[in-house]
């Protein structure tokens, strides 16, 4: 499968002129060479087929062979409110684009051990949507879903948009299987994944307040930086947007 990549902007007359660091990425550490191909995605969500005429460190150029809609985006669009982790945000955010999330809000809950200096969020924010961007382009994404700076659960569930529908996955409380809900694939979902500890009661009652949905995904226990991508997944399945393999590109 060709290597795929984000463009800042869209390509003119049938061409894409790439530079910066992406174009020294493309050159240096991937080696790609004139008439390599690859897939290019431009703001306005459409992707093209790239086959490369020009390769240097600072600009690479390429003629599209072929465009179309975006693909490897699911009709279910689950917003993940994700408990900050203790440590390796990182792979949360990596592993959480790969399996399908459409955007990652971290939140501040009553056991959340890692709180940011404010002076350094910024920062991170920048990085974690460097890894979204990177995951995007590994896993076959037509969006980079974004990663927002952290705040309050009570503040991410009053900002999400209305009709969402909340589930919350829970050890604290008895609850159905998350495999077993019925999802509707049209409808925005937003999933709340906990802190290692565990939801506090100003927190469940945040989320009872805004009529979420209690699931628990099993028997066993996972890590909250994982929890957020397996329970999607399963979202995922049950709508299902994971009966179809990856589009072939029509070279």
């Amino acid at each position: 499968m060709p290597a795929r990549f984000f463009l800042d902007t869209h390509p003119e007359n049938g061409r894409v002129v790439i530079g910066g660091e992406l174009a020294s990425h493309l050159a240096r550490s991937l080696r790609m060479r004139v008439n390599d191909t690859l897939v290019a995605v431009d703001p306005g969500g459409t992707e093209h087929g790239v086959r490369l005429v020009g390769v240097s460190g600072t600009v690479v150029e390429g003629e599209v062979a072929w465009s179309r809609p975006v693909t490897g985006e699911p009709r279910l669009r689950v917003t993940l409110l994700q408990a900050l982790p203790r440590d390796r945000i990182e792979d949360c955010v990596d592993i959480a684009v790969q399996a399908g999330v459409a955007a990652i809000v971290p939140v501040l809950t009553e056991r959340t051990l890692s709180r940011p200096e404010p002076e350094r969020i910024a920062a991170r924010v920048r990085r974690w949507n460097a890894v979204a961007r990177e995951a995007a382009q590994l896993s076959g994404r037509g969006i980079i879903p974004p990663v927002h700076a952290p705040g309050p659960l009570a503040t991410a569930l009053d900002h999400l948009a209305a009709g969402t529908r909340v589930i919350a996955c829970t050890i604290e409380r008895e609850a159905p299987p998350l495999a077993q809900l019925d999802i509707e694939p049209q409808a925005p979902l937003a999933l709340c994944i906990g802190p290692e500890g565990g939801l506090g009661g100003a927190d469940l009652m945040a989320l009872d307040e805004n009529g979420a949905e209690w699931a628990h995904l099993g028997p066993r226990v996972l890590r909250s930086r994982y929890a957020g991508a397996v329970a999607t997944a399963l979202l995922l399945a049950a709508a299902g947007d994971l009966d179809l393999a990856a589009a072939p590109a029509p070279w």
